[in-house]
């Protein structure tokens, strides 16, 4: 057990390293939840977690000011505790929502402000050039912010499902009505937000034929999907109408540059 929860704490600390390692998405469920299933023997139960939460979780982005809530916390608990219960996949859901919205404010209220202080002792440190004190200070205002889910992550995971389901009870049932409303809302969420990035004229009669197609027609989503590749060489092969200019007689202007010119 000791060693499980020290592996726990290994996968919750990478997923906090994802601001050190760029915009790697390493905090996302879909990727966390597969790790901690390897931890645990259970990969297959694993992914099947991770991809039920990332469904939920897809809209919790950061966008501009908006904070998400804290997915590595509420995948990891979530998924582990469903995994060594041998829960359905939902439970990782029931736990990891509320868990996840409990962490980001106590990360908000606490960590936040502790981050912010070591960050003036980087800019002391940049100034007086002293480049060790600023490397020590930027890596420890990195993992501070998240202090919360860093500790109680293992601790949960190590003292099991019925003492979180404890700490959870405290919390008013209202509260915990709105966390299930919300968790029931957060999918369509998601889908509506990536739908509004790539919905235009052309696209939404094919959105709504694979729609009609999986709830009348009782084809499968792989099913849907070899059609839409089926029906994007078609028109690729028939309708495009891209090297119309080759046969207008014209002669084109051809712009030359670099790989930025797209940006």
């Amino acid at each position: 057990m000791i060693l499980k929860t020290f592996l726990i704490f290994l996968v919750g600390l990478l997923g906090y390293s994802e601001w050190l390692l760029g915009t790697s998405y390493l905090q996302r469920p879909i990727i966390l939840g597969p790790l901690v299933g390897l931890v645990l023997g259970d990969l297959q139960n694993g992914i099947i977690m991770g991809a039920t939460l990332e469904l939920a979780m897809i809209g919790a982005v950061s966008v501009g000011a908006y904070d998400p809530p804290d997915l590595v916390s509420g995948s990891i608990i979530g998924i582990s505790l469903a995994i060594e219960t041998h829960a359905a996949p939902a439970a990782a859901l029931t736990l990891g929502i509320p868990i996840a919205a409990i962490m980001q404010a106590l990360g908000l209220a606490t960590g936040q402000p502790l981050m912010l202080a070591f960050i003036h002792r980087c800019d002391n440190a940049a100034e007086k050039g002293n480049t060790r004190a600023l490397t020590r200070n930027m890596l420890i205002a990195g993992y501070i912010q998240d202090w919360p889910g860093i500790v109680f992550i293992p601790l949960a995971f190590y003292f099991g499902s019925s003492t979180v389901a404890k700490l959870l009870n405290i919390i008013p049932a209202f509260i915990q009505e709105g966390m299930n409303v919300a968790a029931g809302l957060l999918p369509l969420l998601g889908f509506a937000m990536l739908a509004q990035m790539m919905m235009n004229k052309k696209v939404v009669p094919f959105f709504f034929l694979g729609f009609f197609l999986v709830a009348y027609a009782g084809i499968s989503t792989t099913g849907v999907a070899i059609f839409a590749v089926i029906m994007a060489a078609i028109m690729y092969v028939f309708f495009d109408n891209s090297k119309e200019t080759e046969n207008t007689g014209k002669n084109e202007v051809v712009q030359e540059g670099d790989g930025f010119d797209e940006f």
